[in-house]
């Protein structure tokens, strides 16, 4: 994330700054590169579980709360918050998770994190969505761009909740202009310390292909 993001005539510097889903893999790696970040003030790193001892940074404020927790704009005004970074969402489901769960944390969660950023005056928040917003259809373009239509399948809740948060997102841009917006549509993260349902394919015996596909995939290493 720049330092500096233009906003309308003026231009917002994010240096109070809560993280949602700090504990998840994205979210500690996002911790770390804005805790070393020169112009940072203060990090307060959110998460529905608490973090271990052994994971906590020195410079960083840890907090155990539910992004779907009306106190949120609390935490919020206390830390005089005016940058918000967003990643929590249920990628991988665990046991015992209900459609009705995922829904309540993926788009409530959010709902709540955005009307939360509005009453307590935050500048700037910046979502992680993902590519999965556009949905998984025979009829997609061999290159999808970022203006093509966000059709997320219903099938799939992590598409579909995606999608119906990016709705939520741009009825936001039109009703609180104030409120900037930075949306990534992130693609999946692999590596030697990633587990998840991509990974799972490549560590079966056998990884299956659709006759006269090429399912293409893009590396981008870091």
């Amino acid at each position: 994330m720049n330092q500096n993001t233009t906003v309308g005539q003026g231009t917002v510097r994010a240096r109070r700054i809560l993280v949602t889903g700090a504990d998840g893999f994205l979210g500690r790696g996002v911790v770390a590169a804005l805790a070393r970040r020169e112009g940072t003030e203060a990090v307060l790193a959110l998460d529905v579980r608490e973090v271990p001892a052994e994971r906590r940074l020195n410079s960083v404020m840890y907090r155990m709360q539910d992004v779907r927790d009306a106190a949120l704009v609390e935490t919020l005004r206390e830390h005089a918050i005016d940058t918000v970074v967003h990643l929590a969402s249920i990628v991988t489901p665990g046991r015992g998770s209900s459609r009705a769960f995922e829904y309540d944390v993926d788009v409530n969660g959010t709902r709540n994190v955005l009307q939360a950023c509005v009453a307590a005056g935050v500048q700037h928040i910046v979502v992680s969505s993902s590519g999965a917003a556009y949905g998984y259809w025979a009829d997609n373009p061999d290159w999808i761009v970022e203006t093509d239509a966000l059709r997320g399948n219903e099938v799939f809740a992590y598409s579909h909740h995606k999608r119906l948060v990016e709705v939520m997102l741009a009825e936001y841009r039109q009703a609180h202009p104030e409120l900037a917006q930075t949306v990534l549509r992130i693609g999946t993260i692999l590596g030697e310390r990633v587990d998840n349902q991509i990974t799972a394919l490549f560590e079966k015996p056998r990884l299956l292909a659709i006759q006269g596909s090429d399912s293409p995939f893009v590396f981008i290493w870091d």
